[in-house]
């Protein structure tokens, strides 16, 4: 396995806003952290501890990207390299933790990245299973992803969605959300849920390089009742 690439370009993570502070105030403070989260992060995978690796890993991968869409007030700019390295990270430490499934979920951010492609080449080849239970994601912006849940209730699968629309400001002030739930018989492999107008179809399916995943496709989207600019479209990966 690669070993973590350590910038002093990552930037840290707070887990909640300070009500008395303006936003271009905390995100100036967040985005100042980086150099002492990069440490952190570094020393503790080094140390082998990567459970406690991953938070400032995370953090580092959130707020890189968030830091730089609000460059002009953060007063920091992230290149795209700084920004990969932050989210190959996070995919390194799942990966020692044999999460590959997360570990893939963070390398798909930004797949086109060489390191990126290294990386994944080194995980195990995904494996099916009897059963599409589990969690199912895709990235929603800044280290934040939408959940499909499958759990089997008797003969069949309860699905539920939730959504997040992770706009400029959404790290300080919270995000858009949205969430749908529906149930698909045991044997079959496609679901819907209708609502007014809404529809949304997922369709569940085994890639041989990705694993097992979520193809939905939405129809009138402002009819489902979600949040200002949230959206299930997409593909979503297993990781759990």
């Amino acid at each position: 396995m690669n070993k973590v690439i350590f910038s002093l370009s990552l930037l840290a993570f707070s887990s909640g806003a300070f009500a008395e502070m303006s936003f271009e105030q905390e995100l100036r403070t967040q985005c100042n952290r980086v150099k002492s989260n990069a440490l952190l992060g570094k020393q503790l995978y080094d140390q082998k501890n990567y459970q406690k690796a991953l938070i400032p890993f995370q953090q580092q991968a959130a707020w890189s990207s968030f830091c730089e869409i609000n460059r002009e007030e953060s007063g920091v700019s992230f290149s795209e390299q700084a920004i990969s390295t932050a989210f190959n990270n996070v995919g390194l430490t799942y990966a020692k933790l044999g999460q590959y499934g997360w570990a893939r979920a963070w390398f798909s951010v930004f797949p086109e990245i060489k390191s990126t492609q290294f990386n994944v080449r080194q995980l195990p080849n995904p494996t099916q299973s009897a059963s599409w239970a589990g969690t199912y994601v895709q990235h929603a912006g800044f280290g934040q992803w939408n959940t499909i849940t499958v759990k089997r209730i008797k003969n069949a699968y309860d699905i539920e969605f939730n959504g997040l629309y992770m706009g400029t400001r959404s790290l300080i002030y919270g995000p858009n959300m949205g969430e749908f739930r529906t149930q698909m018989p045991l044997k079959n492999t496609q679901a819907a849920y209708r609502v007014e107008d809404c529809k949304v179809d997922l369709k569940f399916g085994f890639d041989a390089k990705q694993g097992s995943f979520v193809q939905v496709k939405e129809t009138n989207i402002m009819s489902c009742g979600f949040g200002h600019n949230v959206s299930a479209q997409g593909m979503y990966l297993k990781v759990e």
